[in-house]
């Protein structure tokens, strides 16, 4: 009887758990529950992952997104969720401004500390509009910054989606400003910032899988 009692009581805390801890799809559901694990179902995210490079006479520019999965986040509610993050690589007439493309390798206890993150799907009223999209296509808002930025104020917005042309996987991407420099210092709003703009060149890149 006591060996009875004490499957059906495992049995009890197992379901106890699963019931408040609930798996939900992250691009259907608000993240409004405790302890909810909101995850990318349908590996949306899996397609961006990995190395795409953009090149010119005077410029190179390399992305390395990676996906963190179940990342505990915490905010009004606490909550598990999947991210992509991303890092960067800037090279201009053979001078490398920015490399922290390693950094996607580690584990940071906050989302915000990697220079880009996952928002959502397009769906949100200030995303660049894509004229040459197809009417279903599925573009991800990353969120935008780079390891030499320490203003408040400056902001930019980046989607992107993946294609295939010719057999080649392929990124668009959408690279716009949002806000300008404020002229404070995000670590330290008393004290004044160093960066005007970002290093990278806004603009609408067209990127290819490197690995």
């Amino acid at each position: 009887m006591k060996q009875l009692f004490k499957i059906f009581s495992i049995f009890l805390i197992a379901l106890s758990s699963k019931a408040q801890s609930p798996v939900i799809d992250l691009h259907t559901t608000k993240k409004e529950i405790e302890n909810a694990y909101y995850k990318d179902m349908d590996n949306f995210y899996g397609q961006f992952v990995g190395t795409w490079v953009y090149s010119d006479n005077v410029k190179t520019i390399r992305y390395r997104f990676a996906k963190k999965e179940r990342f505990y986040r915490q905010s009004v509610q606490n909550y598990y969720v999947d991210y992509l993050i991303g890092e960067m690589q800037y090279i201009e007439n053979g001078v490398e401004k920015i490399n922290s493309l390693n950094r996607v390798n580690l584990n940071f206890d906050t989302i915000f500390k990697y220079s880009m993150s996952s928002i959502g799907k397009t769906g949100y009223n200030w995303a660049p509009v894509c004229t040459e999209c197809p009417p279903d296509v599925q573009r991800l808002i990353m969120s935008y910054d780079e390891p030499n930025n320490d203003d408040f104020g400056l902001d930019a917005t980046f989607v992107m989606r993946r294609v295939v042309e010719n057999g080649v996987e392929k990124l668009k991407v959408q690279y716009k400003p949002v806000s300008a420099a404020s002229g404070a210092n995000k670590y330290d709003i008393y004290q004044p910032s160093t960066t005007t703009d970002f290093t990278i060149p806004y603009g609408d890149y067209t990127l290819v899988r490197e690995n």
